[in-house]
């Protein structure tokens, strides 16, 4: 009987072995353990990640003495683990980011109650949700003790070849983490742009990029293969990122998004024409120098200037075939070269361009020709607008020349973005069409075409130029001529700029520009370009103000306060009128024009005297003058007078 019972013990405790490292079933071995279920979740935080469960333990023979503790199974797990070299490690044999994995010893479990043995350290409660409190934070000796001592414990059973195998491991690993450390070191920068953002710039190319290590896991696993013939885990280079984030302090730096820049400490400009060549134009410089690390953000879509290998005699005049291989006029030659040159410095104002005339191939292969000398693209431009501010916004990371084909109107809400972008404005960067936490600078000039002009708000209208294009009986250009054509005019237009940053110290503090409102910097820009092309600066005035006498005849039919001022005004034989606001409410009455609306017309006196101060500057470029004086309210009084138009005093 005695040998019958003591192999029938040897079989229950041999099941209850293999049922504790199949899962952690209910343990019933006597004692006052007995009905007390063990949740596998004790154990499975041992288990080795990319692993089934208890895949790389042997089953244990008869001969092998039971585990004798909690401690014991979780020692035999972490211990076999390491050893088949799972430790630290995904599936795909990638190091993870954690820190290597301590693996405990029996000797730190001496506290440690046999299995029959175990007693509770609060009173016994056997509810599922008792069983789980003691695995999440409740009182338990198997979270307090036992998993404590396992997260400060050595191996003792490790073997010395596993052991030195394992410490080998160890020393390859560090030494490529080492390499990817200096790799990094010595390509990239960290830096923090004017939204606080923290940045890595490529010292390679000049490319800035977030820092994460989708960013930066392709170059350096390729420089890393180049410099040591081997491979490196993504995992080790993530480490190596990490560590630099934090020991490396990031230094404020001014970076410019798009094609163009401007670094007011150093006052330098800056024009990207190819991937790793930015040319720099040092201040008051006439001649740029190729520069490869210059930070700067390339918008998605955009690709290099034309190639000017081939170019040889460089001068200024190149930049006259855009008028003989399209429909634009030389008649406007000054104005299109100011604003082009303008596009290439968004420190200053920018300008929408509206290239005004019926839809052709003609009309729209000068657009093109023009938007690719000045910022090339990858696409063609959009004949569909954005309607809301995320979709502005996804389309300036994409271009810095905002282009639009055919467009018939553009509503109020969209001249505001607009006009944001070309004033320049902070968004959410999307690197490769991912969102990073990370805010950016963009600033944006403008072209279109339409059959009329579609900028009406206020705000935009004063910051366009509107150029008209009419068919003639003139042959131009192919389409398929037109790419021998854009580096003559991308080198003629390059010499043009150099001379315009090298005379910019005449015009830039001149406040007689400033009565131009928006166009005021494209005025500062005209006159120098006037005197590059060896013309007179009258040249540039007269195209000017023949160009704005057409745009102000337009706005003063979108105006019907402005033109019932300048119809009133006409029919007054002294040319002066100097009456209160409520009697100009009254007056005006009469010269309404039809079809006026509500919203354009104003009902009481004090909107009269918003519009007046609305629309002055209108008036003011037809040659007539509005002030006002006296008392705020109905009784301020508003004198207009016919005086000489600005373009008559140029």
């Amino acid at each position: 009987m005695s040998v019958f019972r003591d192999g029938k013990e040897l079989r229950r405790q041999r099941e209850e072995k293999q049922r504790l490292l199949q899962g952690g079933e209910r343990v019933t071995g006597g004692g006052e353990m007995h009905g007390r279920e063990q949740p596998a979740e004790l154990f499975s935080q041992y288990q080795p990640q990319g692993s089934e469960p208890d895949a790389i333990f042997k089953q244990p023979q008869a001969s092998e003495q039971p585990f004798e503790t909690y401690a014991d199974v979780a020692h035999h797990r972490q211990t076999r683990s390491l050893y088949q070299g799972h430790s630290g490690w995904n599936a795909n044999g990638l190091i993870t980011s954690q820190p290597d994995t301590v693996t405990p010893s029996p000797s730190h479990f001496s506290q440690s109650l046999p299995l029959s043995h175990q007693q509770p350290t609060q009173q016994q409660d056997h509810s599922p949700s008792r069983s789980h409190e003691s695995l999440t934070g409740g009182e338990s000796i198997w979270t307090s003790e036992a998993v404590k001592a396992l997260s400060n414990s050595q191996p003792s059973d490790a073997s010395p070849a596993e052991g030195e195998t394992k410490k080998k491991s160890s020393y390859y690993r560090q030494r490529r983490i080492d390499r990817v450390s200096v790799l990094l070191r010595d390509r990239y920068v960290r830096i923090t742009n004017e939204a606080n953002s923290a940045l890595l710039v490529d010292t390679h190319t000049g490319e800035v990029v977030p820092e994460v290590i989708d960013a930066i896991s392709a170059p350096l696993a390729t420089q890393y293969r180049n410099a040591h013939g081997a491979e490196v885990y993504i995992g080790e280079i993530k480490r190596a990122l990490d560590h630099f984030g934090q020991s490396v302090p990031p230094w404020e730096a001014k970076i410019f998004f798009g094609r163009a820049g401007y670094d007011p400490q150093n006052r330098q400009r800056y024009i990207d024409a190819a991937p790793g060549s930015c040319l720099t134009f040092d201040n008051y410089a006439s001649y740029y120098r190729v520069v490869e690390g210059q930070p700067r953000i390339r918008p998605t879509q955009s690709r290099p200037l034309a190639n000017l290998a081939h170019i040889g005699n460089w001068h200024p005049g190149l930049v006259n075939s855009l008028f003989d291989h399209t429909v634009l006029s030389p008649e406007s030659d000054l104005l299109l070269i100011a604003w082009m040159i303008l596009s290439w410095m968004p420190d200053r104002k920018l300008v929408m361009l509206e290239l005004l005339g019926a839809a052709s191939a003609s009309l729209e292969q000068a657009h093109t020709l023009v938007r690719n000398v000045v910022d090339p693209a990858t696409v063609a431009e959009r004949n569909d607008l954005p309607s809301n501010v995320k979709q502005f916004n996804d389309l300036a990371l994409k271009h810095y020349l905002l282009s639009f084909n055919h467009v018939e109107a553009l509503t109020p809400t969209q001249q505001d973005h607009l006009f944001s972008l070309m004033r320049g404005k902070q968004v959410e960067w999307q690197w490769k069409g991912n969102k990073v936490d990370v805010d950016i600078t963009v600033q944006c000039p403008v072209m279109l075409n339409s059959p009329e002009s579609v900028a009406t708000t206020p705000k935009l209208a004063d910051a366009t130029l509107s150029v008209e294009v009419e068919e003639d009986d003139h042959h131009y250009a192919m389409p398929g001529q037109m790419p021998s054509t854009e580096p003559a005019i991308v080198a003629g237009l390059l010499m043009i700029f150099g001379q315009v940053n090298a005379q910019w110290w005449k015009v830039e503090y001149d406040k007689d520009f400033d009565r131009y409102g928006g166009l005021a910097d494209l005025c500062r820009v005209g006159v120098l370009v006037a005197e590059c092309l060896r013309q007179d600066t009258d040249a540039f005035w007269q195209q000017f103000w023949a160009n704005q006498r057409g745009r102000r005849e337009f706005e003063l039919e979108e105006s019907p306060v402005a033109l019932a001022v300048k119809m009133m005004l006409d029919d007054e034989p002294t040319g002066v009128i100097d009456i209160s606001v409520k009697e100009w409410q009254e007056r005006l009455e009469a010269y309404r024009p039809e079809g006026a609306s509500s919203e354009l017309w104003p009902t009481r006196s004090r909107g009269v005297g918003a519009k007046f101060k609305q629309i002055k500057p209108l008036l003011r470029d037809i040659g007539i003058t509005l002030t006002s004086r006296g008392q705020r309210g109905p009784l301020r009084y508003w004198r207009a007078e016919k005086t000489m138009p600005p373009y008559m005093n140029e």
